[in-house]
């Protein structure tokens, strides 16, 4: 799968998802985190233009995209369980 492909389906898995647990398990992931961080920041030093996604290497594409299908494969109460845990007690 080409890199604009696996972007349109993080969107299409994750944010355009009904499903709260799936959008859990992906955004709480540390490694998620840690990669729209810098996202972020490309995005304003581009005058947030287009999605921080468009900002993406394609390495961060595939590392999102293999954790997006994880995330779709995660019951909602495991998801919301180790959000819980890793805001309370710093781990899931």
């Amino acid at each position: 799968m080409d890199v604009e492909s696996m972007r349109k389906k993080i969107i299409e898995l994750v944010d355009d998802s009904r499903e709260d647990g799936r959008k859990i398990a992906f955004y709480s992931n540390p490694t998620v985190q840690e990669i729209l961080d810098m996202l972020y920041d490309r995005w304003e030093k581009n005058g947030r233009k287009g999605i921080p996604l468009d900002y993406a290497t394609e390495e961060e594409v595939k590392i999102l995209y293999t954790i997006a299908v994880k995330a779709t494969n995660v019951p909602a109460s495991k998801s919301y369980i180790s959000f819980i845990r890793s805001k309370l007690f710093g781990k899931s």
